[in-house]
């Protein structure tokens, strides 16, 4: 077992003497409780979770971004989730009282390695996740914190850009959509939320959000929603990650789990979906694009003719069902030069009380 140091506790509001006025907490409210708005700079603890199952040969470089970080008071707990390779030795070279190691003696997934990381985290203000093939840059941290605390308004979560690599030049991606961000998640348009780019915000007597166990691809999607509910966001708009989808060996994200994740996600938000339809028709493309992938195309034309209905772009998508009865790289080839995007932003439907 690695050092364990406890980063200390929740902060409570505190408005006196010590505080120059410039720094005086104020009041607003998140998930219905009254909240200090901005976060004073001696009380910016993080948990940091990194779930890993048999990336030995990537972890550590994770970790090292970790290390990196210019803000230093995290403590890191690495959930090896049921790993058969070197994983506990790489993680046992590292000699810093600030990371934590944990185990689950079977594999749990993404969400229960996760979840074993935020219920055995030590009292903190926030809550970052990493995955263990991706990396932060060093002032992460830093400059998602320096939002919370300067925000006019109680905030749920602070996301940043990315630098993607998918095997051709980096691409990067900055986020676009603040504030009461649901619409913009359900309907994914809202970039730079994902696990490893928020640093989520914790309040004392309240329990941690979970990840979804069932949902095996598109989680963190799902719990970037439910926290969008509670309060608003807000991002750094710049990179800050580097994420890496080309190293080569199977990833969580890939054709098979993304239908899946999908359809699972199209049934556990079915309400808001049936008010959606153009939602529903986007996430019904984008399972037929993966199901092309898999060359499974008689099952890419029913979805297909299933977003027909919702679809505001109808005219594409007759283009992207042409080239469906003629096979995967026809397809490929559509979605490359009439792409189908995310549906453009419409008043949202009033929620049910």
């Amino acid at each position: 077992m690695l050092g364990f140091n406890v980063l200390g506790s929740h902060s409570e509001p505190v408005i006196g003497p010590n505080i120059p006025r410039s720094q005086d907490p104020k009041i607003g409210h998140f998930n219905g409780a009254l909240v200090t708005v901005g976060i004073p700079r001696r009380s910016r603890t993080v948990a940091i979770v990194l779930p890993t199952h048999n990336r030995s040969h990537l972890v550590g470089r994770a970790i090292k971004s970790v290390l990196a970080q210019t803000h230093t008071a995290w403590e890191l707990l690495v959930v090896d989730d049921g790993s058969t390779d070197s994983t506990r030795d790489v993680i046992a070279g590292f000699h810093d009282p600030r990371i934590r190691y944990l185990r689950n003696e079977q594999p749990s997934g993404p969400s229960g390695a996760r979840n074993t990381g935020i219920l055995a985290a030590p009292p903190s203000d926030f809550l970052a996740f990493l995955d263990d093939d991706d990396e932060w840059l060093p002032r992460k941290l830093e400059l998602q914190l320096d939002v919370f605390e300067t925000s006019p308004v109680p905030l749920a979560a602070v996301g940043c850009g990315r630098i993607e690599y998918s095997g051709g030049e980096p691409e990067i991606h900055v986020p676009q959509y603040r504030g009461e961000v649901f619409e913009h998640l359900l309907a994914r348009r809202a970039r730079g939320y994902g696990a490893q780019l928020i640093v989520v915000r914790r309040q004392p007597g309240v329990k941690d959000l979970l990840f979804d166990t069932d949902l095996r691809c598109l989680e963190d999607l799902d719990y970037s929603m439910r926290l969008a509910r509670l309060a608003q966001f807000d991002y750094v708009p710049e990179p800050l990650a580097r994420l890496y989808r080309d190293y080569g060996g199977t990833h969580a994200w890939n054709a098979e789990a993304a239908i899946r994740g999908y359809e699972q996600l199209e049934r556990k938000h079915e309400r808001e979906l049936d008010s959606r339809p153009s939602v529903r028709s986007y996430y019904y493309v984008c399972m037929a694009h993966n199901l092309a992938k898999l060359r499974r195309m008689r099952e890419c034309r029913q979805r297909l003719r299933q977003a027909l209905p919702g679809s505001r772009e109808r005219l594409r998508l007759f283009s992207w069902y042409a080239a469906a009865l003629i096979g995967t790289v026809a397809v490929r080839a559509v979605a490359r030069f009439l792409p189908i995007r995310p549906p453009k932003e419409s008043p949202a439907p009033p929620r049910a009380n």
